[in-house]
């Protein structure tokens, strides 16, 4: 299921979703601004869930930030996606921040648990196949691309902090799942 969108659209947003079918095109970022960061995956459950290794991408979300001089003012971690608030403040510091974050939680989470070998035709189970190919798309960890938005200070810092906070009670089963209201689409 498709998360539901609470922010008007924007040409700020890059990855994710917003992008599939589309050109690749440079990530927008504003080294003055927040950016939201979304991460998700449809191989974390069960043993993998995200959830799970909460000490773990903690531990890399600091080490990545205190590296590359990104300042990290909320995260929340669900059981198949990260949401991040964080501010850069130069581009190729967001950008190996990225990377790093990202590769390090699939490495250490499929080191831990990896995938089954993939044999002829992608059908699990023919080990002898698994050294062929690009072992990339075989381990492929997350479904998307990084999604990203950048924000501006006040109203719109605020309703993500807010979205972050109850993302994470939620995850912890503190409060109910509330569905988010689905975007007016202004040109219908």
């Amino acid at each position: 299921m498709q998360q539901l969108s609470f922010l008007k659209p924007s040409k700020k947003e890059h990855g994710g979703a917003h992008s599939l079918g589309r050109r690749r095109s440079r990530r927008p970022m504003d080294t003055q601004k927040p950016l939201h960061i979304t991460l998700r995956s449809d191989l974390a459950f069960g043993s993998r869930s995200l959830l799970r290794h909460r000490p773990r991408i903690l531990r890399i979300v600091g080490k990545a930030s205190r590296r590359f001089h990104v300042r990290v003012y909320k995260a929340a971690i669900c059981r198949n996606h990260l949401h991040f608030l964080i501010r850069g403040y130069e581009r190729s510091d967001l950008q190996n921040f990225f990377r790093v974050v990202a590769g390090h939680i699939a490495q250490e989470i499929l080191r831990e648990f990896p995938l089954p070998a993939l044999g002829r035709g992608g059908a699990p189970g023919r080990a002898e196949d698994s050294h062929k190919g690009c072992s990339k798309n075989r381990r492929k960890f997350w479904a998307l691309l990084l999604y990203s938005r950048v924000l501006t200070w006040g109203r719109e810092f605020r309703t993500v902090v807010r979205y972050i906070r109850q993302n994470t009670l939620e995850a912890l089963y503190l409060i109910a799942y509330q569905p988010r209201r689905p975007r007016i689409n202004s040109s219908a």
